[in-house]
């Protein structure tokens, strides 16, 4: 399910990739949307195993799209523009901007801010993404941090049992993200002047990727105008989808509502306000 394109006026957004160069796979697809007109900022989540269609080769899992496109016939697309593509073809969203980071630059982005908060209620671990963490808050390394985000088979210790948490997969995954993105956002605030969030990110610039049209300077100015941002306005939208399998076997998740129509739903007054300057173009 696709939605038309939106032009560009009344927002800003950026696509945040997070990659496993191993796995040649994206693990965070995040996009934020950031209106121009005072409406409350937003952010959705694409599970990696949404299954559909791309430029490149037709339908397959959203994660995919980062290894470009090389097909015969077809245009050669780099994989994070393949991947903001695919985004903007199922949103209706145009991704004015993207950030991309593998593994270890995610690690190094957390530990150079001082690590990151992570509370829960009971002890969780989850062999297989090497997380494992206490009950109560954590000032998380960018090692914990990573496990926490990328574990899909969460274990929580409840009187001593270990028992799978309720809903541990992609879809709360998603959320341990967005969580993290806004943990982030609170370390902004502790930056005293442009020069101060400079000189930090400066130091971290080998740990991501920017698009072309987005210089370094750039993004630390959209940086720094964020920092104030009242983080209780980011709307958190979640998009409807259920379990399947692909002819060939290959577990997916395949979307039962067009974007537009989760957008009208969970935000109607940006869809309003989008209609109102003339664009109908995100219309459920």
């Amino acid at each position: 399910m696709t939605s038309p394109p939106a032009p560009e006026e009344g927002y800003q957004s950026i696509l945040l990739i997070g990659s496993d160069q191993i796995a040649g796979a994206a693990d965070v697809i995040l996009l934020a949307v950031l209106p121009n007109d005072g409406l409350d900022p937003f952010m959705v989540s694409m599970p990696r195993d949404l299954y559909i269609p791309n430029r490149c080769w037709g339908y397959g899992r959203i994660n995919s799209t980062i290894k470009g496109c090389d097909r015969e016939g077809a245009e050669e697309v780099n994989g994070p523009t393949l991947l903001a593509l695919t985004v903007e073809d199922f949103t209706g969203i145009k991704v004015d901007h993207f950030a991309a980071f593998d593994f270890a630059g995610f690690e190094s982005i957390i530990d150079g801010v001082g690590g990151v908060e992570i509370c829960v209620e009971n002890a969780v671990k989850d062999a297989k993404a090497y997380l494992d963490l206490p009950a109560g808050c954590t000032n998380a390394t960018g090692a914990q941090a990573l496990a926490w985000v990328r574990s899909r088979k969460t274990m929580q210790n409840v009187d001593g049992v270990w028992r799978s948490v309720p809903g541990a997969g992609d879809l709360q995954r998603n959320q341990h993200q967005q969580e993290l993105i806004l943990e982030m956002f609170t370390k902004l605030q502790k930056f005293r002047s442009p020069d101060d969030l400079n000189r930090k990110v400066a130091g971290l610039s080998d740990a991501f990727t920017l698009d072309d049209q987005l210089g370094l300077a750039e993004a630390i100015s959209l940086a720094w105008q964020l920092r104030d941002l009242d983080l209780d306005s980011i709307r958190r939208l979640e998009l409807q989808v259920r379990l399947s399998r692909t002819k060939a076997g290959q577990s997916v998740l395949v979307p039962t509502a067009p974007f537009a129509d989760v957008l009208a739903e969970s935000y109607p007054e940006f869809v309003r306000a989008l209609a109102e300057t003339g664009n109908r173009a995100i219309q459920p």
